[in-house]
């Protein structure tokens, strides 16, 4: 008689997002939460938490033998990781990128992966309702961060189905919705909506600090300021320059805005000024609405037959590429 070994996932770079994936798995029994981080103590305190079963302290022995590598942190991280351990996997071993870009992923992943691994670049997007939440790091992790949320996923071209299926499954059982993009597309529109955040929350606090009056400003700024400036907790640098061309071509657009809404004020134009406020308003009013509900236009999805979320990771990881059993 025999039984299957339990499904080795490694968690690499512990932050919010791999925390939470943790925090959702820990319970089932047929899989085997590892994890690593450059940092030791986020490490010990991953498994401290209960987000991995067992913390490596050596990036190599956290991935031997692993079914499915999640890498998050910073994209710089997970382009020094992935080179680091790529062809110590195991054969047919799939890799997938947590992170705000999906395009520098799947190219690092075509420089060093092997060609019997596979590779998915995936942005997980929160739970609607923890969107004004303000929390970071792994301290911040929830096995709700996901539920009613999108995950876009976008395959190496030689990557095999069951792997792209692997990790929607995985999305599905998350609570979350997996949306098949292409890479190019999705890192162009996050520069509008990641990385202008972001740089505008920049500019703000720059222009702030540098005031002759920041002294005592300081104590009067309150919501406003501090949900515009929220962006800078958690900013890593390369999404921007790895995303530069995007990038730039929204920071151009927001200075022609800028730029527009400073004649506004000059020449005291009140009245275009709340016709615009107005509008955007609404429009801001309906973005909230349909992201909190979730009710987007239906994309064409490739067939995956993606199983409920009561069915999951059962169905999941025992067969296909990761059919193995041991003698009991």
């Amino acid at each position: 008689m025999s039984q299957r070994a339990p499904v080795k996932i490694s968690l690499i770079g512990l932050d919010r997002v791999s925390g939470s994936v943790g925090l959702a798995l820990r319970e089932r029994k047929d899989l085997r939460l590892i994890g690593f981080d450059r940092d030791n103590d986020m490490a010990r305190l991953a498994q401290q938490r209960g987000l991995v079963a067992e913390a490596k302290w050596n990036l190599i022995e956290a991935v031997d033998g692993a079914d499915l590598v999640l890498l998050g942190g910073p994209l710089t991280d997970q382009r020094e990781w992935l080179k680091a351990f790529a062809t110590e996997l195991r054969e047919q071993a799939v890799v997938a990128s947590l992170g705000p870009l999906l395009v520098p992923p799947l190219t690092w992943a075509g420089e060093f992966l092997p060609p019997d691994r596979h590779f998915v670049a995936a942005h997980p997007l929160l739970n609607p309702a923890l969107l004004y939440d303000g929390g970071v790091g792994i301290e911040a992790a929830r096995a709700d961060l996901f539920a009613n949320g999108l995950w876009a996923l976008a395959a190496a071209p030689e990557c095999a189905p069951e792997a792209l299926k692997l990790l929607s499954d995985l999305a599905t059982l998350l609570g979350a919705q997996p949306y098949f993009m292409d890479a190019v597309e999705h890192d162009g529109l996050m520069g509008g909506v990641d990385a202008l955040p972001a740089l505008a929350a920049l500019a703000l606090l720059r222009a702030a600090n540098a005031s002759p009056g920041w002294h005592e400003m300081r104590k009067a700024a309150d919501r406003g300021f501090a949900t515009a400036t929220f962006a800078l907790t958690n900013l890593d640098s390369s999404t921007l320059t790895l995303n530069r061309e995007a990038v730039l071509r929204y920071l151009d657009a927001l200075l022609a805005e800028l730029h527009h809404l400073r004649d506004l004020l000059a020449t005291d134009d009140v009245l275009t000024l709340n016709q615009l406020i107005a509008e955007a308003a609404a429009q801001r009013a309906q973005w909230a609405g349909e992201r909190a509900r979730g009710e987007w236009e239906k994309q064409e999805q490739p067939a995956l037959n993606v199983p409920t979320f009561g069915e999951s990771l059962s169905r999941m990881f025992v067969g296909g590429l990761f059919r193995r059993e041991k003698k009991a």
